[in-house]
């Protein structure tokens, strides 16, 4: 029997604190869903199972104000690891957004209401395996928005 989301979207965020163990960080789960402390610091976990990671609402999404994120990919077999600051990340999910939504005029094609939004691997490669954030504060908005 295939695993269901939430039960790949746990083993996400196992596979976070044993990596986060692995380089040598303290780590453990952080509350029953979402959140990871890795050094004294919680980081929100998501879970790419087909290729990205779906955002089902860019604008809950782009509001939140967590510090750090841990997005791992495990398609097709992968354990890939990107830590990213929450303000790059937002940042840089909102500017694609709003360059895909001036592409298309405003208005999505298929479904106008649709707050939907992804996250790839390409949008993210510089935060691959970043895990000397969690030794550092994390600084302002204005730096790097490539996530």
């Amino acid at each position: 029997m295939a695993p269901n989301n939430h039960q790949k979207h746990q083993a996400g965020r196992h596979l976070v604190v044993a990596e986060a163990l692995l380089q040598g960080y303290s780590a453990g789960l952080h509350g029953a869903q979402t959140f990871v402390k890795i050094n004294d610091r919680t980081a929100a976990v998501q879970v790419a199972a087909q290729g990205g990671w779906m955002i089902a609402d860019i604008d809950k999404m782009t509001a939140m104000s967590v510090d750090l994120y841990v997005l791992v990919d495990v398609t097709d077999g992968r354990r890939d690891f990107y830590v990213v600051p929450g303000n790059d990340l937002r940042a840089g999910v909102r500017a694609r957004h709003e360059g895909f939504m001036a592409s298309v005029g405003g208005v999505r094609p298929r479904n106008p209401d649709s707050r939907h939004t992804a996250i790839y691997p390409s949008n993210v490669e510089t935060w691959r395996n970043r895990w000397s954030l969690f030794d550092q504060e994390i600084q302002p908005a204005g730096g790097d928005t490539t996530a």
